[in-house]
């Protein structure tokens, strides 16, 4: 039974439909009881002959579901083209309209449009688009594999054995997912082919092995849909026999493992792409096949296919480029050398800007240990307990990114050795070229005797000193060999520094300044805008300092 609200939405979609000019015909529009379907002819004058589409529209109509679109279209001769699924299903995307007439010709123009451009013009798009894959779940738990570009060639027909690390378990919507992230592609005579990843990942024990081949084209029907079955993948005699070993040597200690298939091919001229095949030891896809001649078995046996469903996994390329794909600070600052002194609520929360932000190379020092009440506006974790505020940042670091190396500087290094040193002549030009290992530092020690030694050196390094007033109502941000004298100014004779509203938890040894996670954050943030444009070339080396003004950050720069 029709609602009265249903049947007068069905009446506005079939009239919005109707009025559609390239809609030749309306063979049928109704209402089910959970979506509208229909099927309709489109006719123009650039299409030779007219297409039949079915549609269905879903109760969410003319609003999105799950980010896609709520009314779909379908021709299952069309899976050829590009943009069509492998049900049949025209691949739309279309501008928002709460308005349901609006939206049908909205969503039916999107449609004319993909027949102009595929169908007609059989356009071809020039940014890669990845296999449609049907990953599914083996005895309820499915399984991902990460990779990286290896640096190295791939031939036709190679085969060998993938070294693969467990990162965790989680839940992939509704299912359990195993998480495994490959080492290294070795293939024979010991040759191994290793992903990117930093020294902290790769030096991780290898929970898994898999099998892999690479071919020069995708495993899959018309470039896109990736084979149903293992009798379509065309597997060569070495492989299979390879396979039969492999399960062979497993098949009483690992009996009903999950073992991945890794099928890679090229994606364009120097980019690899891998597809991962599930296979449980003792239901390996092969089987033996006795040898004939003349139709009369001759006693010797080959390693066959079984045309058996493929169980895929799901793959991942988080190559470098891939991972800081959506946005990275400028190659000066990511392929930089840094050091950072000081990690505290400033220096934790730079270290991980910096690594979420495509940095490679993060060293830090601080002789400090975190604290309880460290943890609410700095970079650190209640569950790790009290520990170096340098041990835990640079586990956090590895938790972010799989591209950073860190090292932990002597603790005494600068309040010792530095400090001690710094007016000898010849100590002080081994403390420099320490120092100018490093590309750039930034100091965020809040120490004013290591900011007056650090501006005495000749430094090549490019130094930063970052410090914020109390409250974090501002931010100062100089540069060497101006550093020293523009600091003090500012927080002497400039600013407005509160210097007795300290917060001073255990007594008044150890005062520290006042302020949420949420107003250091914000300056931090925004002065690496400004740093980020400085190091790209848009602004030049100027001090700054970030002010609230009415209500708003304003940089002021000098």
């Amino acid at each position: 039974m029709i609602s009265v609200l249903d049947r007068v939405r069905l009446e506005k979609i079939k009239s919005a439909i109707s009025e559609i000019p390239f809609v030749s015909k309306i063979n049928r529009i109704e209402q089910g009881e959970f979506f509208i379907s229909g099927n309709i002819e489109i006719a123009f004058e650039e299409l030779e002959n007219p297409l039949l589409f079915d549609f269905l529209i879903t109760q969410e109509y003319p609003l999105k579901t799950y980010s896609s679109e709520s009314i779909t279209f379908f021709n299952s001769d069309l899976i050829q083209y590009n943009h069509v699924m492998a049900n049949g299903n025209i691949c739309i995307h279309t501008a928002h309209s709460e308005d349901l007439e609006n939206k049908i010709w909205i969503d039916f123009n999107a449609l004319k449009a993909w027949i102009i451009k595929y169908y007609i013009n059989k356009e071809t798009d020039q940014k890669y688009e990845h296999l449609v894959v049907q990953d599914s779940a083996v005895n309820g738990d499915k399984y991902s594999f990460t990779f990286t570009s290896t640096g190295k060639v791939f031939q036709e027909g190679e085969i060998g054995i993938v070294k693969l690390s467990l990162l965790h378990d989680g839940y992939h919507k509704k299912d359990h997912i195993y998480n495994f992230y490959v080492k290294y592609f070795e293939t024979f005579p010991d040759l191994k082919k290793k992903c990117s990843w930093n020294d902290f990942y790769f030096e991780q024990p290898t929970d898994r092995e898999g099998i892999y081949l690479f071919r020069e084209n995708p495993p899959a029907k018309y470039n896109r849909f990736a084979h149903s079955t293992w009798a379509e993948l065309d597997l060569p005699q070495d492989i299979l026999t390879m396979l039969h070993e492999f399960e062979e040597k497993c098949a009483k200690e690992d009996y009903g493992k999950v073992i991945p298939f890794f099928l890679g091919y090229k994606i364009n001229s120097t980019e690899v792409h891998w597809q991962v095949a599930l296979m449980e030891v003792g239901k390996f896809p092969i089987k033996g096949v006795p040898e004939r001649n003349e139709g009369r078995k001759t006693g010797r046996w080959h390693t066959g296919i079984v045309d058996a469903p493929i169980h895929w996994g799901i793959s991942r390329n988080a190559s470098y480029e891939y991972f800081f794909g959506r946005g990275k600070f400028c190659d000066s600052i990511t392929e930089a050398k840094i050091l950072i002194i000081g990690v505290g609520a400033v220096g934790s929360m730079i270290a991980t800007t910096l690594t979420r932000s495509g940095c490679r190379f993060i060293d830090f020092i601080d002789h400090d240990i975190k604290e309880p009440e460290n943890i609410c506006r700095s970079e650190y974790r209640f569950s790790k307990g009290i520990n170096n505020k340098i041990l835990e940042l640079a586990g956090s670091l590895y938790e972010i990114s799989p591209f950073v190396t860190s090292h932990q500087i002597n603790n005494d290094y600068f309040e010792k050795y530095i400090k001690s040193f710094y007016t000898d002549e010849n100590l002080r030009a081994y403390i420099t070229s320490d120092l100018d290992k490093y590309d750039i530092i930034f100091d965020c020690s809040t120490d004013n005797d290591l900011m007056y030694v650090l501006n005495k050196l000749t430094l090549r390094s490019k130094l930063i000193n970052i410090s914020l007033t109390n409250h974090a109502n501002e931010l100062v941000c100089a540069f060497y060999p101006n550093i020293y004298n523009f600091v003090n100014n500012q927080f002497s004779n400039v600013l407005e520094n509160d210097v007795d509203d300290m917060y001073e938890p255990t007594g008044c040894w150890s005062p520290t300044f006042k302020a949420s996670y949420n107003d250091i954050a914000l300056l931090v943030q925004m002065a690496f805008k400004q740093i980020n444009r400085i190091f790209s070339g848009e602004k030049a080396f100027n001090n700054f300092v970030i002010q609230e003004n009415n209500n708003s950050l304003k940089i002021i720069e000098y």
